[in-house]
């Protein structure tokens, strides 16, 4: 993942700090070796001693769902020159990431990039990062291990006419909608355009809560399981939506049929192959 990518992360997380008593918000994405991507944003508390730094709180949900091993942090704020981490900042990232990359950039699109070990040149614990425990591999035996949540990066996004889903009409089937992809990921779409169909795979933001029975359209509003039918209500508020493939246009996806709305996060895009 390119640095500008995971800045822009960065600053989408910022967006969701809890800064009222500085107003100086910070976000903070770091990038795993898999490509996963962990944000954090400053939480701030009228305790003073109780708030935390984007950095800090990225750093421990990454390891908290089991990341072991990073390459990339970026942090960005809105002041000049772009924020530097602080020096409690500096020994958490080296303890449970490691000498990785930080990415340090402002709303103005400054950038400063330097290593870990620059900005903390003796950090505080083992000499090589080798060393460190957080870095092993550990065997998980638990058989609850499956209820941790998982986290997903968007590829992109719906763009269409539909504000919020009362707004679909019934002849969704017939309209455009674009699917606008990440350009890191447009080589992703080399010979989409081979298949007739595409499955798109998103995450309902608008959706809140869920039940395990609803009304199912298309036959008689009677009631279902939740898993037996298309209600946006769900444990898990993602979507399976099919249309047919107009055009592609570079990173552009020109697609009829979806039944998302306007902005929704997209996941993933699979062709239905006949």
């Amino acid at each position: 993942m390119k640095s500008k990518t995971l800045l822009a992360i960065a600053r989408a997380a910022r967006l969701k700090g809890y800064a009222p008593y500085s107003h100086f918000l910070v976000g903070a994405a770091l990038l795993t070796e898999e490509g996963s991507v962990i944000t954090g944003s400053n939480i701030e508390n009228a305790s003073l001693g109780l708030t935390v730094c984007a950095e800090r709180l990225a750093c421990w949900t990454a390891v908290h769902y089991g990341y072991r091993r990073f390459s990339k942090i970026a942090v960005i704020a809105d002041c000049t020159p772009p924020p530097v981490p602080c020096g409690a900042c500096r020994q958490v990232i080296w303890e449970t990431a490691g000498n990785v990359e930080v990415i340090m950039g402002n709303l103005a699109g400054e950038t400063t990039v330097m290593s870990l070990l620059d900005l903390l040149p003796e950090p505080f614990g083992g000499s090589a990062w080798a060393d460190n425990p957080v870095a092993g591999n550990r065997e998980e035996e638990e058989e609850d291990l499956w209820r941790l949540p998982v986290s997903f990066t968007p590829i992109g996004y719906v763009v269409n006419n539909f504000q919020n889903p009362k707004d679909i009409p019934d002849n969704y089937r017939e309209l455009i909608s674009q699917v606008i992809i990440d350009p890191e990921l447009e080589e992703g779409l080399y010979r989409v355009d081979e298949e007739e169909k595409i499955t798109v795979i998103a995450y309902l933001h608008l959706s809140r809560g869920f039940t395990l029975k609803d009304r199912r359209r298309g036959r008689g509003n009677k009631n279902y399981g939740i898993f037996a039918c298309h209600s946006p209500h769900r444990p898990n508020a993602i979507a399976q939506s099919t249309g047919e493939i107009v055009a592609v246009d570079r990173n552009r996806l020109i697609v009829r049929g979806l039944d998302l709305i306007n902005g929704t996060p997209v996941l993933d895009l699979k062709t239905v192959i006949n």
